[in-house]
């Protein structure tokens, strides 16, 4: 069962989350500052830590979720962080990568969804997973290879392979183009949505999918894309 930790400020928030991740199958532990997470931390050693960026409302106003951050990583404390935000500016996005950050969910969100992403940080936290087997083709993602079951092979590049794997690792979850771009080019210079876009086509040439008709990536008209595929 895992634990995890929620610091957030808006305890009608914290209820609803708390509420339903216990429902899911969670132990959780919740916390509205950095005083909080810190004793929360030493009584639950969480195996995932879920922070929001901005906690104005919370007792300990001097402290945002990056400050929280900074002092879980001076404990023992090595596992995955996603920061919850409002905030989307790149320099934000960017700070909390430096401090060691998994993901990003921006509000509002969808509690599926934030579960989605709970379950791929602690799956990528418990030794990546890099092979897959479809009905057609295999999918080898230490050796940047796609293999169709006619014989045929088709090479990913460093980014098409880093694109597949979180795709894969979030399957179910709609991604927007910024969070793609935020995870996989961590917002490079002279990087836009165009050039997701471009991957995903790419991508999807190598997995023999139709856009039209996708069996595995999926296009989410004006916000991203999703992973639907189901493994044989």
């Amino acid at each position: 069962m895992p634990r995890i930790l929620f610091v957030e400020d808006e305890e009608a928030l914290l209820d609803v989350v708390q509420r339903y991740f216990t429902r899911e199958g969670f132990e959780v532990a919740t916390a509205r500052g950095r005083t909080m997470a810190l004793d929360q931390y030493y009584r639950q050693r969480p195996d995932a830590v879920v922070l929001d960026v901005m906690l104005n409302e919370g007792p300990e106003p001097q402290f945002d979720g990056f400050e929280v951050c900074r002092a879980l990583r001076q404990t023992p404390y090595d596992g995955p962080v996603i920061f919850l935000t409002a905030r989307t500016s790149e320099a934000d996005k960017l700070a909390g990568f430096s401090l060691g950050a998994d993901d990003y969910v921006t509000k509002p969100f969808s509690l599926p969804e934030l579960k989605a992403r709970i379950q791929a940080v602690l799956r990528r936290s418990g030794g990546a997973r890099s092979h897959y087997t479809f009905t057609d083709m295999d999918i080898d993602l230490d050796n940047y290879v796609i293999r169709h079951s006619d014989g045929e092979e088709e090479r990913l590049s460093n980014r098409e392979q880093e694109l597949l794997r979180y795709l894969i690792e979030h399957k179910g979850v709609v991604l927007k183009r910024g969070d793609l771009l935020t995870a996989i080019w961590r917002y490079s210079p002279n990087v836009t949505t165009r050039t997701v876009d471009t991957h995903i086509l790419n991508v999807r040439k190598k997995l023999r999918d139709d856009a039209g008709a996708p069996r595995f990536i999926e296009t989410w008209h004006g916000v991203g894309y999703r992973f639907i595929g189901t493994e044989a």
